[in-house]
């Protein structure tokens, strides 16, 4: 899709990520390294136990389907190499401090002059400016500061972050996206601009929304595993005889046809129980709101459910899930996805040659699309300047990217056209980017089904209600919201002229639901020929298990992201909620601008199909490596790093309060030992400690470290820690103030709505500096029905009269 494109890519291991997803979508990635490899190279894990450049497994699996260009860019010759590179790029990537490039005379100012129309894509920890754009950071201290972390445990216990799903990944994947964008607006105005992505923004999505929640007036979020019932916590992950899985045991009546078959189920299994098993469950969650009852029976209602579930293994209860139509999937080891009849039936795994000669099984593709072909993507990853020779011969017959301007565009994506039919959070949250950049965006939504999204928490003034959820306005503001009944044959109709509307059709129901309704691909392409449409749904559109309807915390434990993170005493507990619904949409975001590319340079439309468990697994793929070359066994490993340590949330002043703390190296460890040494709570030996001899006395550091950390606030620590180099911060939470970095990048917007004052949504991770996202409004349940259908459709009042009359429109009213 994007092979008339190059990419440069000088990131590290922190930016690898975005031009993976580019590659895959066929862009020429060249990476620009150092004589001595990218830092990414020197990167563990490694093929064996001796670091080794050219046996990088995180450089293995994040570089296949590239090139390598070696160069010494303090070299006058090779700095001219480097000049006609970028002449001839359309982007590039880079993830170095703030200011790194600049100082070396490098930065996106003067490589514009050379190339105006080049896409320069920033990933950084915090930002390029503001009060922490210059901090010490890693993996564990962006987690601890996006509000994810908080979120991620159990309460007794210090927090913990997602343990095999880098920050990085998160912000690299959504850069890929910054990226597109940026280059369709750049094929109009004929100039570029820099996309910054800050890890800790991108990393903050996967705390669902929840870190405004106090400022809301809703009550605060804390780890429990699980999620809230009246103050009686429900857990995602359960224990079963020979492992764990995952069921959702929600009592809201979207849900309630699941918790009916849940509990016949277990009647019929010998497991009744009176109050329980014969209880209107949703009516009883009612009068506990009202006051009218006491929240007692959902306790027992958990046990219950414990009792049945621990007493069968993952298999027997899969089985029933997929025969009962239960909302219930296996807690899935590296081994089980590598066997899972899903993934083998879509051919997901691809048995690829690695670097060494060797070979190991692969993601072999981030979406399926009828029309890419991933022939290069399978090549290995390069060596250190393997393409130096070749690339540089092909710079004689590549001339200087055209920037003559075509169109002034009023925002990037200023004419696309998307009829929006996805649901609850991983569909809208890519769609949602598209309407802030500038797209007209369509949401197609029914008040008989309402979208569950609606009356997810947190919510404005803590009142639950379908026009008050901060979720649902941070993922669908400046769509326009119509409801439209597919049921009918004339509200089907009005879909498919809706169709012939569109440049991108985008839905998220399970496989049967678009053909049941005569949607699907094959006959939405007879009315619309040149149509890109996505299906994006947890498990694919086929293959055995592809009927299966869940949510993003039964994708999160069949991808495998589950079973790594906890604590070796306990069971897996995370990564909070529903993890793969933050990670796919990054995937469909970038796959439908990829998409739109193609067919505006072709003519050609295209069937996107996403089962979100493959585009996440996709984000592990070094830690599956690691697991296929070295045995490592990822399995609840609380805040263990194997590179660092210290490495862990550390207890500060107040109630569950705490730091991250993480040495990188010995010049880390140095900084803590001086710091702790003023206060007396070092010994003379330490600061010599290599990080084997550290970890021999890892309780005594610990230790010394939490008396440290107990005497001091946790922004004070984190100060004072990161005044000396050392990579720190709080373990932001709900209850705190605002951070401020995130106050200076403008985090939260105000937005209207026809319900109340402006109020605050999270706006979307991706700055584009020169024409950033506009984020205006969030859509009353209906209310742009008529304005679409008699402004985008041009029917009459009369047409749209008969089309309420006919219960199409359900019963929304006129705007």
């Amino acid at each position: 899709m994007l092979s008339p494109y190059r990419v440069l890519d000088l990131s590290d291991e922190r930016g690898l990520f975005c031009s993976r997803i580019l590659a895959e979508l066929g862009a020429d990635v060249v990476h620009v390294e150092p004589p001595a490899g990218s830092h990414a190279r020197h990167t563990g894990p490694h093929a064996g136990s001796a670091p080794d450049p050219e046996r990088s497994l995180t450089w293995w699996a994040m570089a296949k389907g590239t090139r390598s260009v070696a160069l010494d860019l303090d070299d006058a010759e090779d700095r001219h190499h480097f000049f006609d590179l970028v002449r001839a790029a359309d982007i590039l990537i880079e993830s170095a401090d703030p200011g790194t490039w600049e100082t070396r005379g490098i930065g996106y100012t003067d490589l514009a002059t050379i190339n105006p129309r080049l896409v320069w894509v920033s990933i950084t920890a915090f930002g390029s400016t503001g009060p922490k754009a210059h901090y010490a950071a890693t993996d564990l201290t962006v987690q601890a500061s996006s509000g994810a972390m908080a979120i991620t445990g159990e309460r007794d216990r210090a927090p913990l972050r997602a343990a095999i799903v880098p920050a990085w990944t998160h912000a690299a994947a959504e850069a890929a996206g910054g990226a597109l964008i940026a280059l369709r607006e750049a094929q109009h105005s004929g100039q570029g601009q820099r996309v910054e992505v800050s890890a800790q923004r991108a990393t903050n999505l996967t705390a669902q929304f929840t870190l405004p929640a106090a400022h809301l007036g809703h009550a605060p979020v804390t780890r429990a595993g699980g999620f809230s019932i009246q103050g009686v916590d429900i857990p995602f992950i359960w224990p079963a005889a020979d492992g764990y899985v995952s069921l959702t045991l929600a009592l809201d009546p979207v849900n309630k046809p699941f918790l009916d078959r849940l509990l016949a189920f277990m009647v019929e299994e010998g497991h009744g129980a009176p109050g329980i098993t014969d209880r209107d469950w949703v009516g009883h969650l009612r009068l506990v709101r009202n006051g009218e009852a006491t929240n007692e029976a959902f306790v027992q209602l958990r046990q219950a459910v414990a009792e049945f579930l621990a007493q069968r293994t993952k298999a027997d209860l899969f089985a029933a899930a997929l025969d009962r139509k239960l909302l219930l999937v296996p807690v899935s080891t590296f081994d089980d996805l590598y066997r899972s009849p899903q993934l083998g039936h879509r051919a997901f795994w691809n048995r690829e040659v690695l670097p060494d000669g060797s070979t190991a099984l692969l993601p072999g593709h981030l979406t399926r699309s009828t029309r890419s072909s991933a022939e290069r993507l399978h090549t290995p990853a390069p060596t250190i300047g393997q393409h130096t020779e070749a690339v540089l011969a092909e710079l004689e017959h590549t001339g200087l990217r055209a920037s003559e301007p075509t169109e002034v565009l009023d925002q990037p994506l200023s004419g696309v056209k998307v009829l929006d039919m996805m649901w609850v959070m991983a569909g809208p949250a890519s769609t949602g980017v598209l309407a802030q950049y500038g797209a007209t965006v369509v949401r197609v939504e029914n008040e008989a089904r309402l979208d569950t999204a609606r009356l997810l928490a947190p919510w404005y003034g803590g009142k639950v209600g379908k026009e008050t959820s901060f979720a649902f306005g941070s993922i669908n503001a400046n769509k326009l919201s119509i409801t439209v009944d597919p049921n009918s044959p004339e509200g089907r109709e009005t879909i498919l002229d809706l169709v012939r509307w569109a440049d991108v059709v985008t839905e998220s129901f399970s496989p049967r639901a678009m053909t049941k309704w005569g949607l699907d691909y094959e006959s939405l392409k007879k009315v619309k020929p040149d149509l890109i449409m996505l299906s994006s749904c947890l498990m694919g559109q086929d293959g055995p298990h592809a009927y299966i309807a869940g949510y993003g915390t039964m994708g999160s434990a069949a991808a495998g992201l589950v079973q790594p993170t906890g604590w070796p005493d306990r069971g897996p507990n995370g990564p909070y909620g529903a993890y793969t619904d933050y990670c796919a949409p990054r995937i469909s975001l970038a796959s439908l601008l990829a998409a739109l590319d193609h067919r505006d340079r072709t003519g050609e439309g295209q069937y996107l199909d996403q089962s979100q468990i493959e585009s996440t697994v996709s984000y592990i793929t070094p830690a599956l490596l690691d697991h296929q070359i070295n045995a490592t066994v990822w399995d609840r490993v609380a805040n263990f790093d194997p590179a660092m340590f210290p490495h862990d949330a550390f207890r500060s002043a107040g109630d569950d309060e705490w730091v991250a703390i993480a040495c990188r190296h010995n010049a880390d460890w140095t900084a803590l030992c001086d710091l702790l040494a003023s206060s007396e709570l070092t010994q003379p030996s330490w600061p010599a400690l290599d990080l084997d001899q550290r970890r021999l006395i890892a309780d005594e550091i610990n230790d010394a470290i939490t008396r440290w950390t107990a005497g001091r606030s946790a922004t004070d620590a984190e100060v004072e820690l990161q005044q000396v180099g050392v990579p720190s911060h709080a373990v932001v939470h709900t209850g705190m103030p605002m951070d401020p970095q995130l106050e200076h990048l403008r985090h939260l917007v105000d937005v209207t709505h026809p319900s109340r004052e402006p109020a605050p949504i999270e706006r979307t991770r991706i700055d584009l500096t020169r024409t950033p996202a506009r984020p205006t409004h969030v859509p009353k349940l209906g209310q742009h029905t008529e304005d679409v259908l008699r402004d985008v459709l041009g029917y009459d009042g009369e047409r749209i009269d008969a089309l309420r009359q006919a219960g199409a429109l359900g019963t929304s009213r006129r705007s």
